[in-house]
């Protein structure tokens, strides 16, 4: 099973200013909705309003949030519940956005929150949550100064640290042999998520990150008497699936910059300021892809073997008429079908209506999202 797959945004990320306006008290028994007035800040405009929503939501539901907040795994329920923040907003209002000195933004909106569809949804993903379990993830970044590369990496310590903070659970980087670093290495460089794949599922994890990270130097300066050195980084940072390599979410990073008296100094400047436009992007992506799975949507992938063309086009058509299912996709090879089936039930679920529906399929293994399977011809 999926011993699966977003604490706030950093200060450092995100410095938010926030003023409530109730028009409900949102802890009095009953209240269903609320109208809260709030300050949201983020690396861009999008970010800031995303934000803001999602403070809307805290605030809103904040008495019954704050009561569960002794409760096991509660940063992972309560990041997963505000991932999704923009659902439980029913109207929305933006009363002013701009942008600051040092580029980011504030957005301020006037927000109508549903509490009555926080309280059920913290519900149904503690439920969820109780039965799958944490989800695992590995993460690894490629990362180099001057083409040099690092031991330790900046960008993928704020990632792990911020996953860390909201519940998940992660591969210890220590775990990982010098061959497993090498082949990751090697991976990432050629872009061969199946390499790392193989890698993520020998230590259990449900979920992988990947990507590099790089700073160069640019033309040295002296200001002032005092010669300065500049450094700029980017990043392009991917996330997996671990059972089907589907990729979840592809950010690049846009170019930041670092200036210190020694060079390394900026250089780690210019990639720390690369992982706060990264880190939360990667964690958002996350906990987006996580609701959708505890919910038992998305995609679902089945695996025939033992079965000729004509029979896999058949089985095609029969999977197009489950109710759970919306859209079906097809790749046949040497005997072996492929089906890609867009559900909203879990593969668990899925793998017992085709069996019950299928006489001619032996399902042989169930995971997540993945199902296994033999055709066994006419009976």
């Amino acid at each position: 099973m999926f011993g699966l797959p977003f604490r706030k945004c950093l200060a450092a990320i995100c410095f938010l200013c926030v003023s409530a306006a109730v028009a409900q008290d949102a802890g009095q028994a009953g209240a269903k909705v609320v109208t809260i007035t709030v300050t949201g800040a983020g690396m861009d405009e999008e970010e800031a309003l995303r934000d803001a929503m999602r403070k809307a939501v805290e605030q809103g539901a904040g008495t019954f949030i704050y009561s569960h907040s002794q409760t096991k795994d509660y940063a992972l329920v309560r990041d997963t519940v505000l991932a999704r923040a923009a659902g439980f907003i029913q109207n929305r209002t933006v009363l002013s956005k701009r942008e600051m000195e040092d580029g980011t933004w504030e957005v301020r909106i006037k927000a109508e929150v549903s509490v009555r569809g926080i309280q059920d949804a913290w519900g149904a993903v503690t439920t969820m949550l109780q039965q799958i379990g944490r989800p695992k993830i590995m993460v690894f970044i490629n990362e180099k100064i001057d083409g040099r590369a690092e031991q330790d990496s900046t960008v993928q310590t704020r990632i792990e640290n911020l996953l860390l903070a909201s519940g998940f659970l992660l591969v210890n980087r220590e775990q990982l042999k010098e061959i497993d670093k090498k082949d990751l290495e090697a991976a990432v460089a050629e872009d061969n998520p199946a390499k790392v794949q193989a890698v993520a599922k020998r230590f259990g994890a449900q979920l992988f990150i990947s990507g590099s990270a790089n700073a160069a130097a640019g033309p040295q300066r002296v200001v002032s008497g005092v010669q300065l050195f500049p450094y700029q980084a980017d990043a392009n940072i991917k996330c997996y699936r671990s059972d089907t390599a589907q990729l979840l979410s592809s950010i690049p990073g846009e170019p930041t910059r670092g200036v210190d008296r020694v060079g390394r100094s900026a250089a780690k400047k210019s990639l720390d300021e690369q992982a706060k436009r990264i880190a939360p992007r990667v964690r958002f992506d996350i906990l987006r892809f996580w609701q959708d799975a505890l919910s038992g949507t998305g995609e679902v992938q089945l695996h025939v073997e033992l079965i000729t063309f004509r029979q896999s086009m058949d089985l095609k058509k029969v999977l197009e008429q489950f109710k759970n299912v919306k859209a079906v996709n097809r790749r046949f090879s040497n005997n072996v079908a492929e089906y890609s089936l867009q559900s909203d039930v879990t593969a668990e679920v899925l793998a017992e209506k085709i069996a019950e529906a299928i006489t001619n399929l032996e399902i042989t293994d169930v995971s997540q999202n993945v199902i296994k399977a033999k055709f066994k011809g006419s009976e």
